[in-house]
C-alpha cells in the first residue's frame, strides 16, 4: 500500500510539475506574475478533448492540443503584456490583476460554450492496462505520465543551461537592451518563451484528462497547488519547481491515503511552514524587484 502509494504521489508530482514549470519560466526569465496560467490549463484540456473526438487519437489530441494555449499566450505576452512594460505598467500588481481576470474571463467562456458537463479523454489502448513493478501492478498510464514528467524536466534544463538559446535568454533578462543591440528580437522571443509555458500548461490539461474530468473551472481548482509549488520551491526556479512539485505532490496524496480529514488543508500548511521559516522559497533564486 505504501510502494503504491509513493507511485501515485510521484504521478501527481509530475503532473503538476508539468503545470508549474511553465509558471516558473515564466516569472523566473521573463519576471511576469502569471495568474492566468490555470485558463491555458483548461484550454488545453477543452481544445485536446475536440481533436479527440474528431480524431479518436490521443496521441493527435496530446499534440494539437497545446497549440491553442501557445498561440494564446504567444498573443498575450505580446500584444498586451509587452505593451504594459513598455508603457512602465509592468509591476506584479498591473499583471497579476490583468492575468487574474484573464482566468476567470476563460472560465466564463468555457462554460458558456461548452455548459456545466464534465468530459474527459480516452487513454489510448497502449497506455490501459498495468504493469508489473516491484511486486505491485501499477496501472501504465500513470506510469506515462510519471516518465513524460521527467522527460520534460530534463529537456527543459538542457534549453535552458545547455543551448545557444537559453543563453540568449538569460542575457536578454539580465539586460534586454544589451542583447537588442545585438540585432536580437528580445520581445519576439520573450513572447516564445511565455507561449511555451502557457503550452506546458496546455499539455497538463490533456494529460490530466483520462484520469479527471474536464470542465470549466479545472483551471481555478488546479492553479492554488501550481502556485504552492512555485513558492514552496523559489520563485523562478526550475530545480525548485521539479522539487517543490515532488513535495506538494507527496504531501498530498499522502494525506488523502492516511490523513482524508486532513486532506483539504495539508498543502496549505505547508506553504504557511515554508513562508515562516523561507520566505523566498527552498531553492529561491536572485531576488527580484516588481
Amino acid at each position: 500500500m505504501f510502494a503504491l502509494q509513493l507511485l501515485n504521489s510521484l504521478q501527481l508530482s509530475m503532473l503538476v510539475f508539468i503545470l508549474s514549470v511553465g509558471l516558473t519560466l515564466i516569472f523566473g526569465l521573463m519576471n511576469i506574475l502569471n495568474l492566468a496560467h490555470g485558463a491555458f490549463f483548461t484550454l488545453g484540456a477543452y481544445a485536446g478533448f475536440m481533436v479527440a473526438n474528431a480524431t479518436g487519437s490521443f496521441w493527435a489530441a496530446l499534440v494539437i492540443g497545446p497549440i491553442l494555449p501557445f498561440v494564446l499566450g504567444v498573443a498575450l505576452q505580446a500584444s498586451v503584456l509587452q505593451p504594459l512594460a513598455e508603457r512602465g505598467r509592468s509591476t506584479h500588481l498591473d499583471l497579476a490583476l490583468l492575468t487574474f481576470g484573464f482566468l476567470f474571463a476563460t472560465a466564463g467562456a468555457v462554460e458558456y460554450v461548452f455548459g456545466t458537463n464534465f468530459f474527459t479523454i480516452e487513454a489510448p489502448p497502449v497506455l490501459t492496462g498495468r504493469v508489473h513493478l516491484f511486486s505491485l501492478y501499477y496501472p501504465t498510464y500513470r506510469l506515462f505520465v510519471i516518465v513524460l514528467g521527467l522527460g520534460i524536466a530534463l529537456a527543459l534544463y538542457l534549453l535552458i543551461e545547455r543551448t545557444l538559446v537559453g543563453a540568449i535568454l538569460r542575457a536578454g533578462v539580465d539586460n534586454g537592451e544589451m542583447v537588442a543591440s545585438l540585432g536580437i528580437n528580445i520581445n519576439a522571443l520573450f513572447a516564445v518563451i511565455f507561449g511555451l509555458g502557457s503550452a506546458l500548461a496546455g499539455v497538463a490539461g490533456v494529460i490530466a484528462a483520462p484520469t479527471t474530468s474536464i470542465y470549466s473551472q479545472m483551471g481555478i481548482a488546479i492553479a492554488i497547488q501550481c502556485f504552492v509549488v512555485v513558492v514552496v520551491g523559489g520563485l523562478g526556479n526550475l530545480k525548485g519547481s521539479f522539487i517543490g512539485s515532488l513535495i506538494v505532490g507527496t504531501t498530498d496524496t499522502m494525506t488523502q491515503a492516511y490523513f482524508p480529514e486532513a486532506e483539504l488543508f495539508a498543502i496549505y500548511a505547508l506553504l504557511i511552514a515554508v513562508m515562516i521559516v523561507k520566505p523566498q522559497g527552498l531553492f529561491a533564486g536572485k531576488a527580484r524587484m516588481a
